[in-house]
């Protein structure tokens, strides 16, 4: 690591330091736990963590005061983002203070924004599961990072932030017409540099590399993490091609946090993060456990959120989990993700984007209830809307989206009561059904 490098680490363990040490203890737990999961000890720790967050729910919040502690985690009910929007109050616990509540917000499965709270010793326990995953990744702490993702005035860092944590924001929104020189930054770059971001992101610049445009990237990249849309395997093998760094895929959400994510040592599967997260896989329909190797709901239990505590939280991501042994030690794994790989949508000259455009632009339109788009051909879309009354802003929203798709853009509104349901009880809010030869 250079100077510059090994001081940004070193500032950043100064301030946990004289903040209390919580990240460093955090970190130190879960290297521990992770590292000798499955045996009598650690299966007693994390039983006595799952007791405490059960005894904490039924004692500090309305929603789960009625559950039989007796039963253990079979008593309580599986529980989604529906539920939790309808009573949120309820799961905030009854000690929590005002000032101690941290908004997590996410768009959630309607287009609707979904915001659960987070309390300071979470946000520190995310920071730590961060550090520890990332380096499993290759991530060191000080490393530059170049930042793939939308960014907005509601995320996006001050220059004293992007500074003091090296990060380098690239907007993906612009990124196809920057893919060039966002190259040539990579390749003229003298430290050591890590990549996060979307898969989209990523394809795009190995689709510019296809091109053989000549860059040296081997030795230079330490870590390529992809987040939010599942990775494919033309990204995952052009990436290390053309970076000559592994590329490996990460599975988090907002409200939680990271709950597992492949390593370097194991790029195939996802290690789950067992020292902060319960994940259970339930039956497709019923509220039931299904056998390893069997695919079923994604339910995850938080063991550190105080404030507001999710049990048997329903994702709305389907997975399977396994166990296999990894350097002599059994470990929980994700073997398949399915939920988060949403379905891919290409603009009028035929280029992939990124599906978050969609996203990005429904948080200008609160009074639509459910929406899904849908690619019916190369220039052929159509938005369905779910709104109650007449809707004012439909001319905004279509030159919106023609700024991304292209302006010869057959975009169209349709109007429907519902936007239906798919088995897994989620509504797809991307649809792709042009043939693609």
């Amino acid at each position: 690591m250079k100077f510059s490098e090994m001081a940004r680490s070193q500032f950043f363990w100064f301030l946990d330091t004289i903040n209390g040490g919580s990240v460093k203890h955090h970190l130190l737990d879960i290297a521990g736990i992770m590292s000798n999961t499955n045996t009598p000890l650690v299966d007693v720790q994390l039983l006595e963590r799952l007791h405490k967050i059960l005894n904490h729910a039924v004692n500090q919040t309305i929603f789960y005061s009625d559950v039989n502690l007796e039963n253990g985690i079979t008593s309580f009910p599986v529980i989604d983002k529906n539920l939790i929007r309808e009573k949120i109050d309820q799961f905030i616990t009854s000690s929590c203070k005002k000032y101690d509540l941290i908004p997590a917000i996410t768009s959630g499965s309607t287009g609707t924004p979904f915001k659960t709270y987070q309390s300071k010793d979470k946000k520190k326990r995310n920071t730590a599961d961060t550090l520890y995953f990332a380096k499993l990744a290759g991530y060191e702490l000080g490393n530059k990072l170049y930042y793939f993702k939308i960014w907005s005035q509601y995320n996006k860092k001050t220059s004293f932030i992007q500074k003091l944590q090296n990060i380098v924001p690239i907007d993906v929104l612009n990124l196809k017409k920057n893919v060039s020189t966002v190259l040539e930054e990579l390749n003229k770059n003298q430290t050591s540099i890590s990549l996060l971001g979307y898969v989209s992101a990523f394809e795009t610049l190995c689709k510019e590399l296809d091109k053989g445009t000549k860059f040296q990237f081997s030795g230079k990249i330490n870590s390529i993490i992809t987040m939010s849309e599942g990775l494919n395997d033309y990204t995952k093998q052009q990436g290390q091609l053309h970076f000559g760094c592994p590329v490996l895929s990460r599975y988090s959400n907002i409200e939680n946090g990271i709950i597992a994510q492949q390593t370097l040592s194991n790029p195939d599967v996802f290690i789950i993060n067992k020292a902060s997260y319960l994940v259970e896989i339930m039956d497709l329909v019923e509220d039931k456990l299904v056998d390893n190797g069997q695919l079923g709901r994604i339910i995850i239990t938080d063991y550190y959120n105080y404030s507001m505590p999710l049990i048997r939280y329903d994702t709305g991501d389907l997975g399977i989990k396994d166990l296999i042994e990894i350097n002599g030690i059994k470990q929980e794994v994700l073997t398949r993700i399915e939920g988060r790989k949403l379905d891919q949508i290409y603009n009028t000259n035929g280029e992939l984007i990124s599906s978050y455009i969609v996203y990005k632009n429904m948080w200008a339109y609160t009074e639509i209830e459910q929406y899904q788009f849908v690619q019916k051909g190369e220039k052929e879309y159509i938005f369905k809307v779910c709104i109650s009354g007449k809707f004012e802003k439909e001319s905004q929203l279509i030159e919106e989206f023609k700024e991304y798709l292209g302006a010869d853009a057959n975009f169209q509104i349709e109007y429907v009561n519902e936007i239906p349901l798919l088995s897994s009880g989620k509504r797809k809010k991307v649809v792709n059904e042009m043939v693609i030869n």
